[in-house]
């Protein structure tokens, strides 16, 4: 019996021992779940500090060329960068379909002339018969008849003629100004439809810049005002220019606007499709507060831009979403113009690693000085 009972004792001590580490290991688990994390405040914009956006510079006059008939392209040798001359031929269709139909028409033509030549005749042969009383006014009429529709008939196929030509010239393409290639939008040996785009011809001399402004900076800018642009391609040489045009309608993808400025002297070093960088003077007394955060610490879904902050709550700190609006991103990162103050804690890595309500720690308290 006591022998049972120290076995007994044996098995529970042991069983408590089991559960003992299991809860130690848990408990273990548990601290080791915690993640820890680098945050940093978000950074006041200097107000003074001029609005600058991207831009990409182009050619004040440019034109999309495409073929008004469709066919196979079978000559097609120009290569972007490509000088091309007033009137230089472009591109090329396949023509014999058309020299076909063209073919088709004129003998049909033929044909239609000698109906016609044969109708003239009878009609003015009935009339003769007519006047001398060996023919009918009923012949005389069903003669006229027959030469009037002969006569419609040659109209109506040497239209066709004319129109099957004009669709033969279509099968070339030629430059309407003297320029350089910007795009090319299809191969040679392709199959082309009425009105694809084959290839985008830009002025040579390229004059303005195109840059895309967030609607909350739109009303700030005005037509004919002065901005300058960077071209850090180009010895990174700024030059004046003139705002053109405002697009009054925001793009179809983001919430911006369409800002043509015009260069007032541009250089033969600036190609189109280069990027810029606008300076926009849009000071105003009512400027917003903007706060700068690192580029990686901002996200983006289906709800918006936003960021992860960590927020304390009974001496602990846990993740959170706070939702953001944002300007634009420039090299000292992204703009933030509402959603944030400067006590926010904001994530600055490792955004795929956490999840909303985790707990972590912060490896850099000290000095954020909380």
């Amino acid at each position: 019996m006591k022998r049972i009972f120290k076995i007994n004792l044996l098995i529970l001590s042991t069983l408590f021992l089991f559960t003992a580490c299991e809860k130690k290991e848990e408990i273990n688990q548990e601290e080791k779940i915690i993640k820890s994390v680098f945050v940093i405040k978000p950074k006041l914009k200097d107000e003074n500090q001029n609005r600058v956006f991207s831009a990409t510079a182009s050619s004040s006059y440019q034109s999309k060329l495409s073929f008004k008939v469709q066919g196979n392209l079978n000559y097609f040798k120009v290569q972007i960068g490509d000088e091309v001359k007033k009137d230089e031929l472009i591109a090329k269709l396949d023509n014999k379909p058309y020299e076909l139909k063209v073919s088709q028409i004129n003998f049909a033509l033929s044909e239609a002339n000698a109906t016609l030549l044969n109708a003239k005749s009878t009609y003015e042969r009935t009339k003769k018969l007519y006047v001398n009383q060996n023919a009918s006014i009923s012949d005389i009429e069903n003669a006229r008849a027959a030469y009037d529709a002969s006569n419609a008939k040659v109209k109506n196929i040497s239209k066709e003629l004319e129109y099957a030509k004009l669709q033969l010239s279509y099968t070339k393409l030629y430059a309407p100004i003297s320029g350089y290639i910007s795009e090319k939008f299809v191969n040679e040996n392709e199959n082309v439809n009425t009105g694809t785009p084959i290839v985008l011809i830009s002025d040579k001399l390229v004059d303005e810049v195109r840059v895309q402004v967030p609607e909350i900076f739109i009303n700030r800018i005005k037509k004919d005002s002065s901005v300058k642009v960077v071209f850090n391609s180009v010895n990174k040489e700024s030059f004046e220019a003139k705002i053109s045009e405002i697009s009054k309608f925001a793009s179809q993808n983001e919430k911006t606007y369409l800002v043509i400025a015009k260069l007032k002297n541009s250089s033969k070093l600036i190609k189109s499709g280069m990027s810029a960088d606008v300076y926009f003077d849009i000071h105003s007394k009512d400027v917003l507060t903007e706060y700068l955060v690192p580029s990686n610490s901002v996200l983006n879904d289906k709800q918006g831009y936003f960021v992860y902050v960590v927020v304390k709550q009974n001496n602990k700190y846990f993740i959170k979403r706070k939702d953001i609006k944002v300007a634009d991103l420039i090299k000292d990162g992204f703009e933030v113009i509402d959603g944030l103050n400067k006590n926010d804690l904001v994530l600055k890595a490792g955004m795929s690693e956490v999840f909303e309500n985790m707990e972590v720690t912060i490896s850099n308290i000290k000095e954020l000085g909380n």
